[in-house]
Formats: C-alpha cells, sequence, structure tokens
C-alpha cells in the first residue's frame, strides 16, 4: 500500500520573505518509509500528455486579510490534501529501465508537491504584475493572455531524460484586491476528473482549517492499483480502431508544445447564456429521433464544431475531412462498476471522435428560423457526435486497452488526428466540473472564475476548445475558451448567426 504519512517541510515566519526566491516556499515530502517506492501506471497513464494541466482559481479578499493567515492556512490544506492522496508527492520521471519508453510516479523522500509564493502587492515585486488590479481582471473576464505562466505557476518543469518533476507544483499569488491560486498537476498523475478531486479536497480542507468545521465536503477517493485497473481485450488490432494510428515510436505527440508561431494567436473566451444554450439545443435537436439521447453537449459542440471549421477557411481540397475529439470521463462507461467514479489515475480514454467532410461544414446553414431543413448541417454533426459518445463504453476502453498493451512501446500508438493547423479539433468537456461552487472558507469564499489549459500553450494553439464550468454570476450559462489566430477570432465574431448565441468576453 501507497504510504498515508505525509513528512511536511512547513514554513515559520521566514516563507514571507520568500516570495522574493525562486526556491520553494514549502516542500511537502512524502514519508522517508516509502523512498523509492513506484506507482505502477495503467496504459492509459501511459498515453496521457506528458505536460501539465495548469489550472487557476481567482478569489477576491478583503483589503485588510492577514495574508500571512491565509498563506500558512493553504500550505497546511494542501499537507492535509497530500495526506489524501499520497501520490501527488511523488516525481514523475521517464523509466530507465526498460524498453517501452514509460514514465512512472516515484517516491522521493527528497522531493515533493512544492509550493510558491509571489506577492505582486509588495514594493519589490509591484513592478513584474503589469496586469491590472482583480477589479480590473474580473472586469476583463481573467483573460488567459493575461496570465502568463512564469508569474503565476512558478518555474517551468518539463520531463526530459533523467529528470524527476513534482506530480504536483502550486503557486500563491497575491495581487491587488484578490488572490490566484495557480496549481499544476501533471497528467501522468491524473486527468480532469482528478484535478477536479485535487481542488474539491484542497477547498474543503482549507474550509475546515479556517472556519473550524470537520472533514465537512472531503471527497472520498480510491486508489486501486492502476496498473491493472481494468483487462484489456488482447484480440483487436490497430485497423480496428481507425482513430488510432502508429507513431515512428519517438513519443513526440505526448511532449509539449514547442513549434515555433508564425502567426499572432490570441486565447478568447465566449459566453453562451442559458436561454440561449436551451434555443441552441431546442433547434439543432428538433430533427433527431424521439429516442435520440443528446443533450446540450451534442448541441452546443455540433454548432461550435460548424462555426471553428468555417472561420478557420479551411481549405477542402487540402483537407477533405474534419475531424472532432469531445473528451469523456470513461469511469462511468464501465460494466459493474468496473471502475470506480472517484478512481485516482487518468481514465478520460479514449475520446468521442466525430467526423464530415469539411465542405459539409462549411455550408451555411442558418438556426435564425424555427423551421429548419431536414439536411441541416447542424442535424448532421449532432448525430456524428452523439453516435461517437455512445460508442465509448467498456468494451471500446477494453479494446483500446488491449492494443496498448500490444505495441513494442507505450510511444508506439498515438491519436489518429491532424490538430491545428490542421483541420481537427478537440472539446475537452469540463463543465460538469463545477470549481466555482468549491467553498474554501470564509477568508476565501467561493472562485470567482476558473481558467485552465493543458501545457504550455502560450502562442501555441494546438486546437483545444475548453467549455469551461459555469461562474456563480453566470447561472448555468458556459464560457468556452480557445486559442487560434485573430484573422479566425475576428471572422468569428463577425459571423452573426454565432454572435447571435455567443459574446465575446475577451
Amino acid at each position: 500500500m501507497t504510504p498515508t504519512t505525509i513528512s511536511s517541510e512547513l514554513p515559520d515566519r521566514s516563507i514571507f520573505s520568500t516570495h522574493l526566491s525562486a526556491s520553494p516556499a514549502a516542500v511537502i515530502k512524502p514519508h522517508p518509509d516509502s523512498h523509492g517506492d513506484v506507482v505502477k501506471l495503467s496504459a492509459i497513464d501511459q498515453i496521457a500528455p506528458r505536460d501539465y494541466i495548469s489550472t487557476c482559481l481567482f478569489f477576491r479578499h478583503a483589503a485588510d486579510l492577514d495574508k500571512e493567515h491565509i498563506l500558512s492556512a493553504l500550505i497546511e490544506a494542501l499537507s492535509r490534501t497530500v495526506a489524501d492522496i499520497p501520490e501527488l508527492a511523488c516525481c514523475v520521471q521517464k523509466r530507465v529501465d526498460n524498453s517501452r519508453e514509460e514514465v512512472e510516479l516515484l517516491f522521493d523522500s527528497t522531493r515533493g508537491v512544492e509550493i510558491y509564493y509571489k506577492d505582486y502587492t509588495s514594493p519589490e515585486l509591484s513592478n513584474m504584475w503589469l496586469y491590472g488590479s482583480f477589479d480590473q481582471l474580473e472586469r476583463q473576464h481573467f483573460p488567459v493572455n493575461k496570465m502568463p505562466r512564469h508569474l503565476v505557476f512558478g518555474p517551468p518543469a518539463v520531463l526530459v531524460d533523467h529528470a524527476r518533476i513534482p506530480s504536483l507544483i502550486v503557486q500563491i499569488s497575491f495581487l491587488p484586491g484578490g488572490l490566484i491560486l495557480g496549481s499544476r498537476l501533471h497528467h501522468v498523475a491524473g486527468d480532469g476528473q482528478c484535478n477536479y478531486m485535487l481542488h474539491t479536497t484542497i477547498g474543503a480542507h482549507l474550509a475546515s482549517i479556517t472556519d473550524g468545521s470537520v472533514g465537512s465536503g472531503i471527497p472520498s477517493i480510491q486508489f486501486p492499483q492502476r496498473h491493472n485497473i481494468v483487462d484489456g481485450d488482447p484480440n483487436v488490432s490497430v485497423e480496428e480502431l481507425p482513430h488510432w494510428k502508429l507513431t515512428d515510436g519517438q513519443g513526440d505527440f505526448l511532449s509539449p508544445t514547442t513549434y515555433k508561431a508564425y502567426e499572432k494567436f490570441d486565447h478568447a473566451t465566449y459566453f453562451i447564456s442559458s436561454e440561449k444554450l436551451d434555443l441552441l439545443k431546442s433547434r439543432i435537436l428538433k430533427a433527431l429521433a424521439p429516442s435520440t439521447k443528446s443533450g446540450k453537449v451534442e448541441a452546443l459542440c455540433a454548432f461550435i464544431w460548424h462555426h471553428i471549421v468555417l472561420a478557420r477557411n479551411i481549405d477542402p481540397q487540402q483537407y477533405p475531412e474534419a475531424k472532432l475529439a469531445i473528451t469523456v470521463n470513461a469511469r462511468s462507461c464501465m460494466k459493474d462498476l468496473a471502475v470506480p467514479s472517484n478512481y485516482w489515475g487518468n481514465f478520460a480514454e479514449p475520446n468521442a471522435v466525430a467526423k464530415l467532410p469539411v465542405a459539409d461544414l462549411q455550408h451555411c446553414s442558418s438556426l435564425r428560423s424555427s423551421s429548419l431543413p431536414a439536411n441541416n448541417i447542424y442535424y448532421e454533426a449532432a448525430r456524428q457526435i452523439q453516435k461517437a459518445i455512445t460508442a465509448v463504453d467498456d468494451k471500446a476502453v477494453r479494446r483500446l486497452v488491449g492494443l496498448l498493451n500490444q505495441m513494442p512501446k507505450s510511444t508506439t500508438l498515438t491519436w489518429n488526428a491532424n490538430r491545428y493547423p490542421g483541420p481537427d479539433m478537440l472539446i475537452v468537456c469540463i463543465q460538469g466540473h463545477k470549481y466555482n461552487d468549491i467553498n474554501f472558507g470564509s477568508d476565501l469564499g467561493h472562485p470567482v472564475a476558473m481558467r485552465a489549459t493543458v501545457g504550455d500553450t502560450e502562442g501555441k494553439p494546438d486546437g483545444r476548445c475548453l467549455i469551461m464550468p459555469p461562474r456563480r454570476g453566470d447561472g448555468k450559462g458556459l464560457e468556452i475558451s480557445l486559442q487560434y489566430d485573430d484573422k479566425t477570432l475576428e471572422r468569428l465574431e463577425d459571423n452573426v448567426e454565432f454572435s447571435d448565441y455567443f459574446v465575446r468576453r475577451n
């Protein structure tokens, strides 16, 4: 069993001068008895992006907030969280003792969760924060391009040969009127569901510390053996899984994006109200069979897919077909509860993949009328998306695991997709992860907003669209986060139909 006793380098009062240092303010280390223990990873863990899920939560705070108190409380909350989720204290490293190019989680008693602290209201650092006060950022709806990674996430950590990097890095940043809780959870350590469970646990412990509540809201998390969490189907070939392909085995697709930007790129956040979302669903799904189990996700993804392909001016001669991948939490797809909903590890593969001819996706269809032709592109896109989501089931997961287990290396198989600057895109659905409803206690309350990326995407679009969790002031309306070249974003905003439903926030 993984040890659950955590020894932490917790701060004395000298920590409050460490905001000037590049060194961690605190390191939460695993118990010395666990030194050298290895967490055996699953086949799905091995194909997770070998980079961090980066998350920012934004909190307003009173002018008289005791920063020393809240910093100490956050570090204690993180220490208790690691006690609940011991694998957070592991390092991620490439295995050197096998030929499969695998990665592993290693307990190293000299390393652990790194916590950084920056006070951008201090005289020494105030000139580094050029992005305005919390109020100004809130009025701008917290633009991703005003959250430079080197200012909110701590120093970079890249998984290269012979390197050991933390599974979790956290930075607590004070700025005028607010606080940013920036975290990086390595995707090998856990997926989006794990990231949500992590922040839910931190919030529950912080509320317990600051308000005196005992154990309220702390999620139960299960840690079955990862490496054999499900048995794979050994009788499957790559030809039977057309959304996967063989690679040269270099594993570049698992690594951070490194290509040079040749155009000007920007992040953009758009908002659709709950009323517009209901209207979108009713109009797009009207033509589907009554027995079809489709909902807002299918309608929203169909709408986004059509308009992104249209705005990008993709050449249908060069790219006859476009694919849309949608993330699915496969825990709920398994028979007989084979994988618990609170399983800690990666279990968001395979994606649901729909495909359509680019020329069809670029066909000018209209939702402005309540009576639409049966051949409307939205109907067909929604049908394909619904079919793709339904296809992610127990059998699909086991077939993928079986195929991965057959491969000579963990890097031999990859997604058969050609994302940006190619025609394909990925929609990451995290709207069900209610980050903004997490209560972090009376000092911080609930997050005002949440922003996230996978990997370092500064100036490097990767064809992802994130459907974000609702903000508390937005009712059931949703934000989406995109990153494309400026011309694509301009065409998207100039599209009358898109602007009928979505408002650009930043």
